[in-house]
């Protein structure tokens, strides 16, 4: 069975062990790099070209990082009826969450990707529903029926990783105007069993 515990254990792991091997390889390549250049193995044109190839490197390196740390650093709280969505570089979005009405989720390889719908026009970051979106026109059909109009906008959650449990599970104790989708019910159900909660 899978564990959500597990899970995130080894997903910090991970995330330690990439750390690691990226800044190793940073400070491996410069000093590679030194030992060429200084020692003369490289001479003429191909010092300029072992020195562009290393840069490059070090720059894919670099946004490996970036990237990581971008992950590892992205949150969503919930403040008294706030959402509060937070992505490094990008800044915080906040909503109501009364004006949360659907969450859906959409299956992953290895994980899922948190759908938020908001009864509210186009706002910063989200992308406004339409009845021609393929991806939500279940939602969508089902929105309109409920409230019978077409001012509907959504915000995908593609960062988290298993926190990605956490997240629904907050969305699903304060958001009380929402309804979720039979998935997202099973991954609160998980969570709840997991941690002994109702």
């Amino acid at each position: 069975m899978y564990s959500i515990k597990k899970a995130l254990k080894k997903e910090k792991a991970k995330l330690n062990r990439n750390y690691f091997i990226s800044y190793f390889l940073i400070i491996l390549i410069l000093y590679l790099t030194y030992i060429a250049v200084s020692l003369n193995l490289v001479e003429g044109w191909k010092v300029y070209f072992t020195a562009f190839y290393a840069f490059m490197i070090e720059i894919a390196l670099f946004i490996n990082i970036l990237k990581m740390y971008s992950e590892s650093k992205f949150s969503l709280q919930v403040d008294l009826d706030k959402v509060k969505i937070y992505q490094p570089f990008k800044g915080t979005i906040s909503f109501q969450t009364s004006k949360v009405v659907y969450v859906d989720v959409l299956n992953q390889k290895d994980s899922f990707d948190l759908v938020i719908f908001l009864k509210a026009k186009r706002t910063k970051r989200f992308t406004r529903l339409t009845k021609e979106d393929e991806m939500f026109k279940r939602v969508y059909d089902f929105l309109y029926q409920k409230y019978g109009e077409d001012e509907f906008c959504y915000y995908i959650v593609k960062n988290g990783g298993v926190r990605k449990y956490f997240y629904l599970y907050k969305l699903y104790k304060n958001c009380f105007e929402a309804e979720f989708s039979r998935k997202a019910m099973e991954y609160i159900k998980l969570f709840l069993q997991e941690y002994n909660l109702s």
